[in-house]
């Protein structure tokens, strides 16, 4: 009796072929899903690091006292400025075999800039219906944000249990 067979040996054979195609087809699934995760990363990454350096070392509008803070370089925004460099350099081939992620990144500072100028705009147009109501368009009853009041306007509210008796 034979204890390897060609009938076995075909079997082996054809389980390692259903086995590497498994594999093929995983790391294929994997490699997507890495790519994505990267771009979301990038994508956000850039707005979040916008958001700060906006807030940290920008200017803050003269005629909006609770707008957003805009750092600007130049007279222009940096955001704006950095992110149609970066999509400008990726779409006439710059970054070679990394252009999807200039173009993330890209995504991304526009992105910044795009909020920014959407959230200024919404809350004109909310101060001007406001106004035309003939209501109080200022923050009433809200505390502005910190880099206009300082530490001073966060509140604090701390409740002590009642001592045991």
């Amino acid at each position: 009796m034979a204890l390897f067979s060609a009938e076995s040996a075909a079997k082996a054979k054809e389980f390692q072929e259903r086995m590497h195609a498994r594999m093929r087809n995983m790391r294929a699934s994997v490699e997507k899903t890495a790519g994505q995760a990267i771009a979301v990363a990038e994508v956000n990454g850039s707005l979040a690091g916008w958001g700060y350096a906006n807030e940290r070392w920008g200017d803050q509008p003269k005629d909006d006292v609770v707008g957003m803070r805009e750092l600007k370089v130049m007279n222009v925004p940096a955001d704006l400025a950095v992110g149609l460099g970066l999509l400008g350099f990726t779409f006439f081939g710059g970054m070679g075999k990394y252009e999807e992620h200039g173009l993330y990144l890209g995504i991304g500072s526009t992105g910044a800039f795009s909020y920014r100028l959407g959230a200024e705009s919404g809350r004109r147009a909310w101060t001007k219906d406001q106004q035309s109501k003939g209501q109080q368009p200022a923050t009433t009853g809200a505390l502005p944000p910190p880099h206009i009041a300082g530490a001073a306007a966060r509140t604090h509210h701390v409740e002590y249990a009642p001592a045991a008796r």
